[in-house]
């Protein structure tokens, strides 16, 4: 491919990646950056194999771009007293998350430890139809 042709895809290349990376769609990322109509569902399908480690770059710095706002609109979710609890607690578990640290959810089976006869004494109460489980130790 000559020089001049080189530069002449350039900015379409550019364009391309970058109209991808924001929108997902191949077809209208390669007519925004300048393809034909008539041909943009298969240029676009091409481009968009063709610079899969680009667009994954571009799609990676424009996150990055956007993390410290995200950190900031959670803080501010955490700050704000109109938020309910549960709403924040999920502010807290992204926040965590994303800085590597993640909250603990332990499963504990208690099963075993109950015989049947005081899980259903449990149960029972649980759904009301018993004012009180007896004691079975």
């Amino acid at each position: 491919m000559s020089n001049k042709t080189q530069e002449k895809q350039q900015p379409c290349k550019d364009a391309f990646i970058k109209y991808f990376a924001e929108s997902g769609n191949a077809k209208q990322s390669a007519i925004r950056s300048g393809y034909s109509e008539k041909t943009a569902e298969q240029q676009g399908a091409y481009l968009k194999k063709r610079y899969a480690n680009e667009i994954f770059e571009k799609q990676q710095s424009m996150l990055n771009s956007l993390t410290p706002k995200a950190i900031q609109v959670l803080s501010d979710v955490l700050s704000d007293p109109k938020c309910n609890a549960s709403t924040k607690i999920n502010a807290v578990n992204s926040l965590l998350d994303r800085t590597g640290h993640q909250t603990v959810q332990l499963h504990k089976d208690v099963t075993n430890e109950k015989s049947t006869e005081e899980l259903q004494k449990e149960l029972q109460y649980l759904l009301g139809t018993i004012t009180e489980p007896e004691k079975l130790n």
